[in-house]
């Protein structure tokens, strides 16, 4: 019972845990010497995590990476679950008549 404490803590794990006829009394200290850190969206131990290199990527691969979040993001966006908005879009929206486009040197060749 405390491993699984540990693992999910103590507030998610006390609910569960009294259903099931299993006492157990609130921790009293942080054990964090002993225990490994968890990432608590991934539920991955931290140190095992690998975060994807951008060095080692190609322009083409950063592309599509990037066209895969866009896809991802809308999604969201349309089921609700969050409201997201281009960056861009929206300083356009934010700044209407606060900047006017110049023409420069070069195009009135």
């Amino acid at each position: 019972a405390s491993k699984f404490t540990q693992q999910v803590g103590y507030g998610n794990a006390v609910g569960f845990l009294v259903n099931k006829g299993i006492p157990m009394e609130p921790p009293q200290g942080s054990s964090s010497e002993t225990q490994e850190d968890v990432n608590p969206i991934t539920g991955q131990y931290v140190k095992e995590e690998k975060l994807p290199d951008l060095k080692d990527m190609t322009d083409e691969e950063k592309e599509r990476e990037a066209e895969r979040l866009f896809v991802l993001f809308e999604r969201l966006k349309k089921t609700g679950i969050i409201d997201v908005e281009n960056p861009i879009a929206k300083a356009m929206q934010e700044s209407q008549g606060r900047f006017e486009e110049i023409q420069s040197d070069s195009d009135s060749d």
